[in-house]
């Protein structure tokens, strides 16, 4: 079906999932939390966690919110957000592009790395958007690798731009692209938007490397096959990865926010 997220290469029932998103939240949340406070998030709060893998911003959430707010969170499979146990959640499995839109009325939308996973990222935006409470906030995250570009070592580069393809490659899209995200957002209506940028510093042997590596280990057949990276120069990266010698910019996220008017 077009535009869903069948093929997805990151399942979270992989054996090792829990452990490659807590490094992802480990890196990301953070930033999340201090652009969502910006925003305004507070008691009473009703939110929308779109994609949300590992259930850690959605737990957060929850938090914030209190006993009179709400949070909804998704995924294409809920099984890691059966761990947030508190009265104020609910999970859906939901598809944002292809099943039925979610009713609206929230104050908050949030979706973080995910749209380099859809084929139809802008669908996404617009379902999002209608979500959104008249004066609600919509908050995007998404991660571009443009970094990588900066390394000397040609083995990184090719490694961490295999890895990105081939993470996306049931897609069609890629993770080069999230530099467009302000001027997408900024077309759909949305007044004050906003947005900023980030990216890591990656140590051979620390939790950003780490992240990338069992990346890496969960879709190994699919770079091999892709004929990107053999699998002797994908063992020399891992082992590069592993190095506490090695320094390099990881992925980039570009953050952009907006509200709705009506």
């Amino acid at each position: 079906m077009a535009g869903n997220m069948s093929g997805y290469a990151l399942d979270n029932s992989w054996i090792r999932a829990r452990r490659r998103l807590s490094l992802l939240e480990q890196q990301l949340d953070p930033l999340t939390k201090r652009r969502l406070l910006r925003l305004g998030i507070q008691n009473g709060s009703r939110c929308l966690e779109v994609g949300a893998g590992g259930g850690s911003v959605a737990n957060w959430l929850c938090e914030q919110v209190g006993p009179t707010g709400r949070v909804v969170a998704t995924d294409i499979n809920i099984e890691l957000l059966q761990g947030v146990n508190r009265p104020n959640f609910e999970a859906i499995k939901h598809d944002i592009v292809v099943d039925s839109p979610l009713e609206g009325g929230f104050d908050f939308v949030h979706a973080r790395w995910l749209l380099h996973h859809l084929r139809e990222p802008e669908r996404a935006i617009r379902r999002m958007i209608d979500a959104l409470r008249p004066g609600g906030w919509l908050l995007l995250e998404e991660v571009d690798f443009f970094p990588v570009h900066t390394s000397t070592s040609q083995l990184y580069v090719d490694f961490m731009v295999a890895l990105a393809n081939n993470v996306v490659r049931a897609s069609g899209r890629d993770c080069f692209w999230a530099r467009v995200l302000p001027r997408l957002v900024a077309g759909t209506g949305l007044s004050q938007v906003g947005g900023e940028g980030d990216f890591s510093l990656l140590q051979g042997g620390s939790p950003v490397a780490e992240l990338f590596s069992l990346t890496a280990e969960q879709i190994r057949e699919q770079i091999i096959e892709s004929r990107e990276l053999s699998a002797e120069r994908l063992n020399e990266a891992l082992d590069l990865l592993k190095s506490p010698d090695f320094w390099a910019f990881g992925s980039g996220t570009v953050a952009v926010w907006g509200q709705r008017q009506s």
